[in-house]
């Protein structure tokens, strides 16, 4: 049994894109256009329309139209890019996914009440102020990623340099690490769901894209938690690699 004729469509677009007979920023012909072209109804080409723009390939540009994006996914190997020789060496955690690629980081450092959940990993009463450091990064100006840790206002006072928006060389765990608060063991849990309003809007997500979200815990030697960091991924952004022995 053949692919339904809505994904040949999408197929026949996307190897339009591969052979450069589009290129990034062309415009696409528009649904109607598209519908005469392949001979369907203009409710199939939607539906290629809506495969694709969930897999990044192409952007509507709300009033202009339907545009090609040229996007590489971005590796996130693991657990490579959270060992410690890399950010004790003064390395960043996102330059590990990014390799030298443009990448650009809103930062919000503030106290902030603990929800339950979290205050319960860090060990704080529900409600109790923590540090909350509110990420946004974009590669090559297309917004990929959202993270918030959660970090004791004890741990900030002990590695001062945590509460700024630019901590330092390896990043918030040299700190803490220097401190001897650093982290000796990660545990991330993830699920891939539909975005909230806010998560699609927050990450230009086309309609239909799923995120991956991830909840990493950090902890010490002594098996305190001293970061809990929420991350919500654009799905058709990253390729998640796990390497492990047997």
């Amino acid at each position: 049994m053949g692919e339904p004729v809505y994904r040949d469509i999408a197929n026949a677009i996307r190897a339009d894109i591969e052979e450069r007979r589009l290129v990034e920023g062309d415009r696409l012909p528009t649904v109607r256009d598209l519908a005469q072209r392949f001979g369907v109804p203009t409710g199939t080409v939607a539906k290629a329309v809506d495969i694709l723009r969930a897999d990044g390939v192409i952007v509507a540009r709300h009033g202009r139209g339907l545009y090609v994006r040229s996007f590489g996914r971005v590796l996130r190997s693991s657990p490579d890019r959270l060992s410690r020789s890399w950010w004790a060496a003064g390395r960043s955690i996102q330059d590990h996914d990014t390799n030298g690629r443009l990448r650009v980081v809103d930062i919000v450092v503030e106290e902030a009440a603990a929800p339950p959940g979290i205050a319960e990993a860090l060990g704080v009463p529900a409600g109790a102020a923590v540090l909350t450091r509110a990420r946004r990064f974009a590669i090559e100006d297309r917004i990929v990623q959202t993270a918030t840790s959660y970090i004791p206002l004890d741990v900030v006072a002990a590695a001062p340099a945590v509460a700024y928006t630019g901590p330092g060389p390896g990043g918030m765990y040299a700190r803490m690490a220097e401190a001897g608060l650093g982290p000796d063991m990660f545990r991330e849990t993830l699920v891939c769901r539909m975005p909230t309003s806010t998560e699609a809007e927050s990450l230009s997500l086309p309609r239909g894209t799923p995120v991956i979200a991830i909840t990493r815990h950090a902890h010490t030697a002594t098996q305190r938690c001293v970061e809990v960091n929420e991350m919500v991924l654009d799905s058709s952004a990253y390729t998640l690699e796990y390497l492990f022995n047997a």
